[in-house]
């Protein structure tokens, strides 16, 4: 065999180092690099997922006691009046009756708690009123407590005006009505 030009040996050792620097980079080192940047990659992952699972171990206990309030409320969301026994309930519907009659500038004469009744699977609740004030007051109370939650119903309603002052000399017309009125509503069975 007949031996290389020196020009062309060192052009054959270079292209040979050539080719195994290639082979190096390509078989060794990329390789290595990219698993290090999946690795990297996967790492910060892993880490925002760590992140937002402790925020959400955070949140769990306000979030279960959100949920009881809501499990809690839904009932009275449903319509139904709460209560541990018809008094506490009667109660309620008193209290609403007073602030309605309150804000409405009427005068509550009087409230009496009816037996309850059973209908079916519901307890039937329910108050007898009495009070006095203006056509715009009456609107006032039972729009207030027909329009809100927990529904509460009318039954027995009976309007009657106020006959005027004899002894009045102004002239003022009598625009005072005497209400007397049942309100009613369900609770539902705790079974």
């Amino acid at each position: 065999m007949k031996a290389l030009s020196p020009p062309v040996s060192r052009a054959l050792a270079l292209a040979v180092l050539i080719v195994a620097l290639a082979g190096l980079y390509f078989g060794i080192i990329a390789p290595l690099a990219d698993g290090y940047s999946a690795t990297r990659d996967s790492i910060a992952q892993l880490e925002d997922s760590l992140q937002r699972y402790q925020r959400a171990a955070n949140e769990l206990a306000p979030r279960q006691a959100e949920l009881a309030a809501l499990k809690q409320r839904q009932p009275a969301q449903e319509g139904f009046l709460q209560g541990s026994n018809d008094t506490l309930v009667a109660a309620q519907i008193q209290n609403r009756i007073k602030s309605l009659a309150d804000a409405a500038h009427s005068e509550l004469r009087s409230t009496q708690v009816l037996a309850a009744q059973d209908e079916g699977k519901l307890k039937r609740i329910t108050v007898r009123s009495q009070m006095s004030a203006t056509i715009v007051g009456v609107q006032r109370v039972i729009y207030g407590l027909e329009s809100a939650m927990p529904m509460l119903f009318l039954d027995n309603v009976d309007l009657r005006a106020r006959p005027a002052d004899p002894r009045d000399r102004s002239g003022a017309t009598a625009d005072t009505i005497d209400v007397q009125f049942d309100v009613y509503g369900y609770t539902k069975p705790s079974g």
